[in-house]
């Protein structure tokens, strides 16, 4: 199998074709979000863009960054859900064969992948390759990342709730529709919504001091480097909810191969008692089902309210190589 190292250029269309396909493709895998984070935040890594070949189609692309003799995943986890190789069906083992093949000439003493999601081939058959060439390799639990599979209808999807969960969102819902106009919509389908955005990391930053603190500058220009490469592949979906003409709440979604991805939330405190924050999240698993949609993915973290909603836990490894 041929290796070769790419730049984001030179491989973003046969990499867009091959993560559409892939088993364990995912919005976080694509060329788009991987090189808007690359060009925001990236510090002092070294890009290693590889890219794996057979009678030259494309059957791999590692997607990985140096920093001495440490080997990653582009993007850090406090930004990036979901990472994995992506690579076509039954090429695994061609594929981790040439990577440890490069790691080993490479001089690379060590590769630590967080974020693969379980059932991903890279857990079963990376680690199995890699003992036997006596590397060290230790899998851990990293966290998890609910999804809600999605039913035919809405109605269904609210009776498979508990009953009390059930409940709760049903009078939250009236509560609401009591208090004024309400309406809910997204402005990104049309295109990149700009002068929305602001107005979404306004109602981000306001929702709890610690969103407010995880807004740095370096993260608020990857949220708008990120916002206008996900808009131009037409995967983004920027929510708002309104109450009598007023943005109270906000949700960043982005829409791929049949997923919605809830990616960020924010909303005004003074609508608290109203349940603004996640009744727009449930207003946008309803348009998920009503569109289709195979699964919504609330993503990273145990938080209470995606469970109220009818989430299920997703696990995330950490796989740490060492030789």
């Amino acid at each position: 199998m041929e290796v070769t190292e790419e730049t984001f250029d030179s491989l973003t269309v046969e990499w867009k074709a091959l993560a559409a396909k892939a088993a364990s493709r995912s919005v976080f895998s694509t060329p788009a979000w991987q090189r808007a984070w690359w060009e925001s935040c990236r510090s002092e890594e070294e890009l290693v863009l590889l890219a794996f070949r057979k009678g030259g189609d494309v059957r791999g692309i590692a997607p990985l960054m140096r920093s001495d003799e440490t080997v990653r995943f582009i993007a850090y986890s406090d930004v990036c859900d979901h990472h994995d190789f992506v690579m076509s069906d039954g090429a695994e083992s061609q594929v981790f064969t040439a990577l440890l093949d490069r790691a080993e000439r490479s001089g690379w003493t060590s590769l630590e992948l967080d974020g693969l999601a379980e059932g991903s081939s890279t857990l079963e058959a990376l680690p199995a390759l890699a003992r036997q060439r006596g590397w060290q390799v230790e899998q851990t639990l990293d966290e998890v990342s609910p999804f809600a599979p999605v039913t035919s209808t809405w109605d269904e999807y609210v009776q498979n709730l508990g009953k009390k969960d059930r409940h709760e969102l049903r009078r939250k819902l009236r509560r609401l529709a009591a208090a004024g106009e309400v309406s809910c919509y997204d402005v990104a389908r049309t295109g990149y919504p700009a002068e929305h955005l602001p107005v979404f990391l306004d109602l981000l930053k306001a929702s709890r001091p610690e969103k407010a603190e995880f807004l740095t500058a370096t993260r608020e220009r990857f949220f708008y480097r990120l916002a206008e490469a996900m808009a131009a592949e037409g995967y983004l979906r920027l929510y708002f909810l309104e109450l009598d003409g007023e943005k109270v709440a906000a949700s960043l979604c982005f829409d791929y191969e049949g997923d919605l991805y809830l990616y960020n939330s924010g909303y005004n405190t003074q609508y608290a008692s109203l349940s603004v924050g996640l009744l727009l999240k449930a207003m946008c698993l309803k348009e998920a089902v009503e569109q289709g949609k195979r699964r919504f993915h609330f993503l990273r973290g145990a938080e209470s309210y995606k469970y109220h909603i009818g989430a299920r836990d997703f696990q995330l490894y950490r796989l740490v190589m060492r030789h």
